[in-house]
């Protein structure tokens, strides 16, 4: 009798351990790769944990400033090269990071937390590299690589204006959402779970580091991008971290755009609107 009495409990952890694992080690999904593939410089780094990756640089003759580039979760660079292309055309010099778990980056997926250190050392390397004068620097994430670049914004004074692509204020709720999505189950007891599961795993509080946290104490220039039918990021979570946003900003909002997909409706107006934006706040 006490087995049974006992197997809630083991149904919980097994979940856990389960779900967190889902989490940390996302699937890969294939993305197709542009065609003409653009000419990219590829550049081996060594990661402060000694993991080796690799950044992909696209640079036009006389850069006006330098942007560091995150995909997806579940994606990977080749979600943003097209992006990346785009604004090597209008004059920038463009560093894609593949997040940890996608791609050809092993696991896990750390939510941001080793992400941003990654990126940070990034362009810590490229302004050692460049041999040419300082140049200013910007941010662009997509969903989870926004959450990556605020993070950046954070710790790197380099950082001078931030642009972001249907980020969410708060982890917690999108992840509830998406085992709704995925497998029909309610946020109590299994969202909880997983939750606790992955600040077991990782060590830290995620609450911490979530975007609308950092957005008030973040008084650099925001470029937020959202659509309105987005099934992954509701609006509301967008909205909420652009309210909290302490530094000067300005929103892209389309009803009738989903999750990440403002690039795939308007690529060339994408890529003159943070064109634009970077002109404005960065460009002097």
């Amino acid at each position: 009798m006490w087995w049974l009495l006992g197997l809630p409990g083991i149904l919980l952890v097994a979940w856990g351990v389960a779900s967190a694992h889902r989490v940390l080690y996302p699937e890969h999904h294939l993305l197709p790769i542009p065609h003409p593939e653009p000419s990219v410089e590829a550049h081996r780094l060594i990661a402060e944990d000694g993991r080796a990756f690799t950044v992909w640089r696209l640079r036009p003759h006389s850069p006006r400033a330098r942007v560091l580039l995150c995909h997806g979760y579940y994606a990977s660079r080749y979600q943003v090269l097209d992006i990346a292309q785009g604004l090597r055309q209008r004059g920038y010099e463009v560093l894609v990071l593949e997040l940890r778990g996608h791609g050809d980056r092993p696991g896990p997926c750390t939510l941001g937390m080793k992400e941003s250190a990654d990126g940070i050392q990034v362009l810590t390397w490229a302004k050692a590299q460049s041999g040419v004068a300082e140049i200013p620097v910007g941010v662009v994430g997509l969903s989870m690589g926004a959450a990556v670049v605020c993070q950046i914004a954070a710790r790197c004074q380099m950082v001078r204006a931030v642009v972001v692509d249907s980020v969410y204020s708060r982890l917690f709720p999108v992840l509830c959402r998406s085992m709704w999505i995925r497998y029909c189950v309610p946020a109590v007891p299994w969202g909880w779970v997983t939750w606790c599961s992955l600040h077991l795993a990782l060590r830290r509080r995620l609450s911490r580091i979530d975007p609308v946290v950092l957005a008030e104490r973040l008084t650099v220039p925001l470029l937020a991008i959202q659509g309105g039918e987005d099934r992954r990021v509701v609006p509301l979570l967008g909205r909420e971290f652009y309210q909290r946003w302490a530094g000067p900003k300005e929103r892209w909002f389309e009803p009738q755009v989903a999750h990440v997909g403002m690039f795939a409706k308007h690529p060339v107006e994408y890529c003159d609107r943070i064109s634009a934006f970077f002109d404005r706040v960065l460009v002097v």
